[in-house]
């Protein structure tokens, strides 16, 4: 039974990621892997013909179901083509998420569109903003004020609608997170926002009362004075949209992040508080009624399931809420039949049970990092006391310190490769912090939390709250030490890590296990170089980042690497310089960046570099428009070549130009980088007024072999003579796809067509890689191994 359940796991992660693009042969390995590791105690008679059978019919099987599944979720999407379209109709309110003080996230259960068009009569389930504010209010308003708010609908509303919806769209970069496929897996149709609506009826259900009770819940949670109204919803709730972006951050950096995430610990707390209640309530019944058995102990495991079940719908049905509520019942359901049952099974029977509820789970971190945590620590057989009550104190206190440290530190060794894989820190530090706050929070921080919820006033709720800025303060500071943080950029190196990371944790006595540690240490401080030389545009949408590296070689030990604006930052926090540049930098060359350019202070070229410098160390910033102690002004530079091992620049900078009567665009660093033999031209949003007096003063000078073309392919930029003078061999546009500016412009476009230079653009060919060697080879990622449910 093992083997066909391991068979189907392997068949359901592999039919999945077969159409995303990744490596076989890397798939071939993970699941040879996964299969060592599982076999390692099972005996398998070789001749046995009939469980060969179930080992192909359960993984065929399976197969058959993770496809069928993949089909029907794609067969309701919105079409790219039709992106952009206004629809009306009736849907019912299934969600919804009031975090944001100016804007209600609303998740729709489509009942009819008013429609002729058969691809959009299919669409099932969507996502779209209700805006509280219009737009010209939001630019002024006060965040935490309600004035002249629109009324919020809240869920379990049947209302005629009318929406904008556009197509599940995802940055695609060699390195990030896949917003299309997350939209697939959590059965998104299309997401947009909301025009107009008109509550028709309210839904009175089994299932709204269920979501009617969860949602209050979490207001009320969240109506919890000062950060407790934060950290509370998403310790009890798993809302983590309440709390500051800049704590998340900080939790991230941490690695503490997961605790604050509803998981084992969160499920397994609420379930002994049940369990104790429950246990006055039998000893009650025996008291009043002294039955020679106790009806209420028959219960106990019916009462529990429907516990586990309640809690994990109410802390929202996340990945890491599946798994612990799943084990959890798995060993209510064991313990109270007696049935015999190794960890191991129950771990496989879960993980099975989360890809049939959803297959594509596999694709994200979460899945890897709940599933390989637990997995680690049932083979490393964590928690075992072996101390006895004859025991002496050293030994009992030795053994409980002993399980207080040797749980973290196998996850640390488990989750280094997938760390590094996924462009996130490994640290020695997070390891130590996460000895102490797993205590704090299962001890202090829960049982405050539920007793704050509960009685919502009074000093506990003040306490609660010193507690929490004290610790929160505390994160803050210690992610602030960037220099404790470990970064490695990927590569298939990351994979053989995984038998180094097997020897050291599952042989015991094994031969190599000592040298396995001594290799794991080794890798994590060694330094790694890269020998590539590329220049890289990455997908940000309507913004610009470019990154350049000078691989290692023998001239020049040391690699350089320069990166030039950092896409934008949105007024929800999120930050395409931590989400997409940061990740990316990370991946190719780690967390060390030489030189880093900032054209403008244009949001959309300057407004990522908060996040981008969390998570990225830069040694010297040039800006048009410094804004930091740290930046130097790039038009106090001469215009001569600047030397960098390996590479040089310089900026064109001109003469008698008064910057108090230039805009902001045309105060930007026009940048000339020579790299590998190339010469790269990054003119910023510099428009043909800038243009112009840069071919009367330079001329010649300008000349390059990629030009990145002005301010987004806008008619502002790139004329006939700027193109002319700088004679490119190809030039690149970073916009983003159907943007509000129509960038880039088609006589921008249909002009280096004539003059036949090939223009490459980042909203159709996702980022554009250039391998700056002989063969010049531009890669297209958007373009490269794309997965099946990738529309464009």
């Amino acid at each position: 039974m093992r083997l066909c359940l391991v068979s189907s796991i392997l068949a359901l992660i592999v039919s999945i990621h077969i159409h995303s693009g990744i490596n076989p042969i890397i798939l071939m390995f993970l699941a040879v892997t996964f299969c060592a590791l599982v076999l390692t105690r099972y005996r398998f008679n070789s001749n046995d013909g009939m469980v060969v059978f179930l080992i192909l019919l359960s993984a065929l099987l399976s197969l058959g179901y993770s496809q069928y599944w993949l089909a029907s979720q794609m067969e309701s999407r919105l079409p790219v083509a039709l992106s952009g379209i206004k629809v009306s109709g009736l849907a019912r309110v299934i969600d919804c998420d009031s975090s944001n003080p100016q804007v209600e996230k609303l998740r729709l259960k489509v009942i009819s569109l008013d429609t002729v068009e058969p691809q959009l009569s299919r669409l099932k389930k969507i996502v779209i903003n209700h805006y509280l504010l219009d737009r010209k209010q939001s630019r002024n308003s006060n965040p935490e004020q309600d004035f002249g708010l629109k009324p919020r609908i809240g869920c379990n509303k049947i209302i005629n609608f009318s929406a904008k919806l556009r197509a599940p769209y995802s940055f695609v970069n060699p390195y990030g997170f896949d917003y299309e496929a997350w939209q697939l897996s959590r059965s998104v149709d299309a997401s947009g926002y909301l025009l107009s609506y008109e509550i028709q009826s309210v839904d009175s259900s089994f299932t709204a009362w269920l979501i009617d009770i969860r949602q209050q819940g979490i207001r009320r949670a969240a109506a919890l004075p000062g950060q407790a109204g934060q950290i509370v919803p998403a310790l009890l709730f798993g809302e983590s949209g309440y709390l500051n972006k800049e704590a998340w951050l900080d939790l991230q950096i941490t690695g503490t992040v997961h605790l604050l995430i509803v998981s084992g610990l969160h499920v397994s707390f609420i379930i002994l508080l049940v369990m104790l209640i429950w246990r006055q309530v039998i000893r009650l019944e025996v008291l009043l009624f002294s039955p020679s058995r106790s009806y209420f102990m028959r219960l106990t495991p019916v009462v529990l399931l429907l516990v586990s079940l309640l809690y994990c719908y109410m802390a929202g049905m996340g990945l890491a809420v599946q798994r612990s509520g799943l084990m959890l019942m798995m060993a209510i359901l064991i313990s109270f039949s007696r049935y015999h049952w190794s960890l191991l099974d129950s771990w496989l029977w879960v993980m099975w049970m989360v890809l049939i509820i959803n297959p594509m789970v596999s694709l994200f971190v979460g899945f890897w990092f709940s599933f390989i945590a637990v997995g680690s620590l049932l083979v490393g057989h964590v928690g075992r006391v072996r101390a006895s009550f004859s025991s002496s104190f050293g030994s009992v206190v030795s053994e409980n310190l002993r399980v207080l440290y040797k749980p973290q530190w196998i996850i640390f060794l488990a989750l280094l490769p997938l760390l590094w894989l996924f462009q996130q820190p490994s640290s020695l530090f997070s390891f130590f912090v996460n000895i102490a706050a797993i205590p704090l929070l299962a001890l202090i921080i829960l049982p405050l939390s539920l007793f704050c919820f509960v009685l919502a006033e009074g000093h506990v709720v003040v306490w609660f709250n010193s507690l929490l800025e004290l610790l929160l303060t505390s994160l803050h500071e210690l992610s602030l030490m960037s220099a404790w943080l470990i970064f490695k950029p990927s590569g298939l190196w990351v994979f053989i890590l995984l038998p180094l990371v097997a020897l050291a944790l599952l042989f015991k006595g094994f031969p190599f296990k000592t040298l396995s540690l001594l290799l794991l240490i080794g890798i994590f401080f060694l330094p790694m170089q890269s020998k590539d030389n590329k220049l890289l545009i990455f997908d940000v949408g309507q913004g610009l980042a470019v990154y350049g590296q000078v691989g290692a070689s023998q001239g020049y030990p040391a690699k350089v690497s320069w990166l030039y604006d950092t896409g934008a930052k949105f007024r929800s926090g999120f930050s395409l310089g931590d989400a997409v540049v940061a990740k990316n930098i990370l991946a190719l060359s780690g967390d060390e960046l030489d030189l880093l350019f900032i054209s403008h202070s244009d949001n959309d070229h300057a407004g990522g570099e908060a996040g981008l410098l969390r998570k990225v160390w830069v040694e010297t910033t040039y800006a048009g428009q410094p804004s930091q102690d740290t930046h130097t002004n790039c038009h106090d530079l001469g215009n001569e070549w600047q030397l960098k091992q390996g590479m040089r620049w310089r900026v064109f900078n001109l003469a008698g130009l008064d910057s108090k009567r230039l805009s902001d665009n045309n105060l930007s660093c026009v940048i000339q980088i020579e790299m590998a033999g190339w010469r790269i031209l990054i003119p910023g949003d510099a428009e043909r007024k800038i243009e112009r007096l840069l071919i009367d003063q330079f001329g010649e000078s300008l000349q390059s072999d990629i030009l990145l073309v002005g301010h987004h392919g806008s008619k502002t930029s790139s004329s006939k003579g700027f193109i002319q003078a700088v004679n490119p061999k190809l030039a690149i546009i970073s916009s983003g796809l159907n943007n509000q500016f129509r960038h880039p412009h088609q006589s921008v476009v249909d002009r280096f067509k004539r003059f036949s230079i090939p223009v490459y653009n980042t909203a159709l060919s996702g980022a554009v890689e250039i391998k700056l060697d002989e063969n010049s080879t531009v890669i297209e990622w958007r373009k490269e191994k794309p997965p099946i449910w990738r529309q464009m």
